[in-house]
C-alpha cells in the first residue's frame, strides 16, 4: 500500500514539474514576442505599406520582421527563431514533424541523396531542429521542413510523373517549400506570389539556396506579371487565408489557370473574412475534389486537388 501511495505521489509530481514547465515556456515565450515586438517599433522605417490587409498574417509586425531579415544579414541568420515570425509560420512542433515523417516512411520515402538535398533548407535561417530517426540514421531537421517534403511526396503521389515546368505558389513563407520543390521536380519556372516584404526575405533565401535562376516574384498586391497558364498551382494554410477580395484576384488571375491544383483550406478566411468555403471553391473549380488532411492539424483542414 505504502509502494503504491509512492507511485501515485512520483506520478502526480511528475504531472505538476511538466505543467509547470510547460505553463514556463509558455510564459518565456510571450516575453521573447514583446520583447522583439517593442524593438521593431523602433525600427519603423523597415514597414513600407503602413495599413493594409489582404491576409490574417498581413500585419504591420510581420511585415517588417520579414523585411528586417531581407535587409539586415544579422537577422536574417537566425529569423526562423524570431517570436513574431514563429506566430505566422515555422511553429510546427517536434511531435507533429513526427507524424508527417511516418507517413512519408509508410509511402516509401526517400533515399539518403534525397534527404541530404532536403536537409540544405535548414541551412539558413537558424530553425529548430530536432532529432529524428530518418533511414536508420538519427538526423536534426526542422518539423517544418518534414511538412514541406510531405507536400512534395503528396504531389508526386496525386499527380504522377506530370511535368510541371511552370508552377505558381501563393503564400510562400520564406521559399523552402519552392525549393524542396525546384529542387526535385522538373520545373523549368517556379513563380512566388506573396507581399512584397515577404518576397523580399524569400528572394535572399532562395539566393543563398542557389535556385534563384528559376523564380520568379509576384507582387500578391498588385499582380500584373501572368502567365498563360500554368502546370500546377499550391498553396498550403495561405489562400485560405485571404480576404475574399483578394482571393477573387487569385482565382482569375492564377488559379482558374492552372492545369492542377493543391490547395491545403483551412476555415480562416471564411469565417473572419467572409472567404471561400470548400464548398464554394469545388463549384468554381471544375473537377476539383478533397482529400483529408494527414495529419489533421484543424478542424474542417482539407485539401482540394484537381487535374489528376
Amino acid at each position: 500500500m505504502i509502494m503504491g501511495a509512492c507511485i501515485y505521489m512520483k506520478e502526480k509530481l511528475e504531472s505538476c514539474i511538466l505543467l509547470y514547465l510547460g505553463k514556463m515556456k509558455k510564459y518565456a515565450n510571450d516575453i521573447l514576442y514583446r520583447v522583439q515586438y517593442m524593438e521593431l517599433m523602433f525600427h519603423k522605417e523597415y514597414s513600407k505599406q503602413g495599413e493594409r490587409k489582404t491576409s490574417s498574417s498581413d500585419t504591420d509586425v510581420y511585415r517588417m520582421v520579414c523585411l528586417r531579415a531581407a535587409q539586415n544579414d544579422k537577422y536574417f541568420k537566425k529569423f526562423r527563431r524570431n517570436a513574431i515570425y514563429n506566430a505566422i509560420l515555422e511553429h510546427v512542433p517536434k511531435w507533429q514533424g513526427q507524424q508527417y515523417l511516418e507517413i512519408i516512411e509508410k509511402r516509401g520515402g526517400f533515399n539518403n541523396k534525397k534527404w541530404n538535398n532536403f536537409f540544405i533548407n535548414d541551412l539558413y535561417g537558424y530553425p529548430r531542429r530536432y532529432l529524428y530517426l530518418i533511414n536508420n540514421k538519427k538526423i536534426r531537421i526542422s518539423p517544418t521542413t518534414i511538412r514541406y517534403v510531405k507536400v512534395l511526396q503528396d504531389i508526386q503521389e496525386i499527380f504522377g510523373n506530370q511535368k510541371f515546368a511552370s508552377v505558381a505558389e501563393i503564400g510562400i513563407g520564406y521559399g523552402g517549400e519552392g525549393r524542396i520543390l525546384i529542387s526535385s521536380l522538373n520545373i523549368e519556372k517556379y513563380f512566388f506570389f506573396d507581399i512584397p516584404e515577404v518576397l523580399e526575405l524569400a528572394r535572399k533565401y532562395l539566393k543563398k539556396c542557389k535556385v534563384e535562376n528559376k523564380s520568379v516574384f509576384v507582387d500578391g498586391t498588385d499582380i500584373c506579371l501572368t502567365e498563360g497558364s500554368y502546370d500546377l498551382v499550391i498553396s498550403n494554410y495561405a489562400f485560405s487565408e485571404l480576404t475574399r477580395e483578394v482571393q477573387e484576384v487569385y482565382l482569375d488571375l492564377v488559379i482558374k489557370k492552372s492545369k492542377r491544383g493543391y490547395i491545403t483550406w483551412n476555415r480562416i478566411s471564411r469565417d473572419n473574412f467572409g472567404g471561400y468555403s470548400v464548398e464554394e471553391l469545388l463549384h468554381v473549380l471544375p473537377n476539383a475534389r478533397t482529400l483529408s488532411e494527414e495529419p489533421l492539424t484543424a478542424p474542417e483542414n482539407c485539401i482540394i486537388v484537381w487535374g489528376d
